[in-house]
């Protein structure tokens, strides 16, 4: 699909969203990753997951990111910090591909709303870019 997407439409970019992993496992499994590494190899820009409602790690491979899984956003009903956290991915790019990264930290009230975590970002790759661009 990810070679399809750029030979057959005409894709710039392609960044998988995938719905993986076990829930609440806050490390990325075996088989995400084989899966991840394989979509970069053919061609895709980054992938991007989700699923498990807690965030996992962020690795690079072959220069593009790889975030497992961004956690809960907007989710009510859970009771653990690790439950209530997710992350807000910003993205640059252009038509060869990502250029930089930030990840912002929010953590949800009992309402399941979404607050910004002080001290922003929490993560960033690629070049500097700063949330004004």
């Amino acid at each position: 699909d990810i070679t399809e997407a750029r030979r057959r439409y005409g894709a710039d970019l392609v960044i998988p969203f995938m719905h993986w992993g076990w829930e609440n496992e806050m490390a990325s499994g075996a088989r995400q990753r084989q899966l991840a590494r394989l979509m970069i190899e053919a061609g895709a820009d980054a992938v991007v997951g989700g699923h498990p409602h807690v965030v996992q790690d962020i690795e690079t491979y072959q220069g593009k990111p790889i975030f497992y899984s961004l956690g809960n956003f907007v989710f009510d009903g859970f009771t653990y910090a690790d439950n209530n956290t997710g992350w807000l991915l910003r993205l640059e790019a252009d038509r060869q591909g990502i250029k930089g990264w930030q990840v912002f930290v929010a953590h949800m009230d009992r309402q399941g709303v979404p607050h910004l975590a002080p001290g922003q970002p929490e993560k960033s790759g690629g070049r500097e870019i700063s949330a004004g661009k």
